[in-house]
């Protein structure tokens, strides 16, 4: 019983933190294959085993360890760098890894797209980070406006230069997701448990509408106190509930572990400083990636910017068809041959 109800809840969006830092990095190959990479560059050892994206060696990526650490360091301080790897034949075959549907995991969606265009050949590839919320009882839309997404849309990159107003302006979007959207969030989920718990501990439907009728009191409590050990017995006590206090904390340990879940996975995400590279094969011609470096594209995204909302990273490159263009002249001399015979 150690989850912290407003502790999980604050952190499970977009206070920015620098504590897991991550890089991915898609090389993009002509034939729609591609080799990703996703690097955690200061972790615990057993996050390569045991990480938000399910991945390991044992579903075939190929792992490297190295510590960041001397031999002095103690154990459980110790962090290393953990890289992980593998080809995909297809972007189908990636999303079947790390665009699933487990709440617990990071989603990322990956599309490949090539077009002939005749005298040029077209390759698009991206990348739409899922958003990180996981709250399934209230809706983002019911707290944010056109104007706070537009707002973060134009959130520069991690480490860019933010004005006084926007500064001012992220702070209070801040405030209202952790003291308004957050906090309801993580009540409603919760007085779903306590109330699963009533019914499996009393068969007097009163105090089921006893706790429907001071939702407010339960609502304030849950606003109090962090610690589950003391919330379920004060909520109990408070509406003078028949139940056993201790049976009624253990009950809620087992039936939150999937909401645990969950709030750990958003901590985890939201304490992420992630840079996002791709590879193309050809020359970029078009990107809205934060810098490029000949075929190479980066993002360094803040985490509000997938934190309520889809976020999209592509870049499109192109190659010359030198055989169209070869053929086309071809067609153009032959034309120019007949009309001068023509003539003559």
């Amino acid at each position: 019983m150690k989850m912290r109800l407003l502790i999980i809840c604050a952190c499970a969006i977009l206070i920015i933190s620098c504590e897991n830092p991550m890089t991915f990095r898609t090389k993009v190959n002509e034939d729609g294959s591609l080799d990703k990479t996703i690097t955690f560059e200061k972790a615990e050892e057993k996050v390569a085993t045991n990480n938000i994206y399910g991945i390991s060696e044992k579903n075939g990526w190929a792992t490297k360890v190295n510590s960041l650490e001397s031999s002095t360091e103690k154990a459980k301080d110790k962090k290393f760098r953990i890289e992980l790897n593998k080809h995909f034949a297809s972007d189908q075959e990636l999303n079947k890894e790390l665009d699933n549907t487990n709440d617990s995991l990071f989603h990322v969606h990956s599309q490949f797209e090539k077009k002939f265009r005749w005298f040029y050949t077209y390759i698009r590839y991206s990348e739409t980070i899922r958003p990180i919320n996981r709250f399934k009882m209230v809706s983002p839309r019911d707290f944010f406006n056109q104007e706070d997404s537009l707002f973060i849309q134009r959130l520069p990159a991690e480490g860019k230069p933010i004005s006084k107003a926007d500064s001012l302006y992220l702070q209070i979007l801040n405030e209202k997701i952790n003291d308004r959207f957050a906090t309801l969030a993580i009540f409603k989920e919760t007085i779903i448990l306590i109330e699963a718990i009533v019914r499996k501990n009393t068969s007097d439907k009163k105090w089921l509408d006893t706790l429907s009728k001071n939702w407010e009191l339960v609502y304030k409590l849950i606003e109090n106190d962090q610690k589950v050990e003391n919330l379920i017995p004060k909520v109990f006590d408070t509406l003078s509930i028949p139940v056993d206090r201790l049976k009624a904390a253990k009950d809620f340990d087992s039936l939150s572990k999937e909401l645990t879940s969950r709030t750990h996975f958003m901590s985890f995400a939201r304490d992420g400083k992630y840079l996002n590279a791709f590879e193309m094969p050809w020359d970029i011609v078009s990107s809205n990636a934060d810098s490029l470096a000949g075929r190479n594209v980066y993002w360094k995204p803040l985490v509000n910017k997938f934190a309520l909302s889809p976020y999209e990273m592509y870049a499109e490159c192109r190659k010359m068809n030198w055989w169209a263009v070869a053929i086309s002249a071809g067609i153009v001399f032959t034309t120019l041959i007949l009309l001068w015979k023509k003539r003559t």
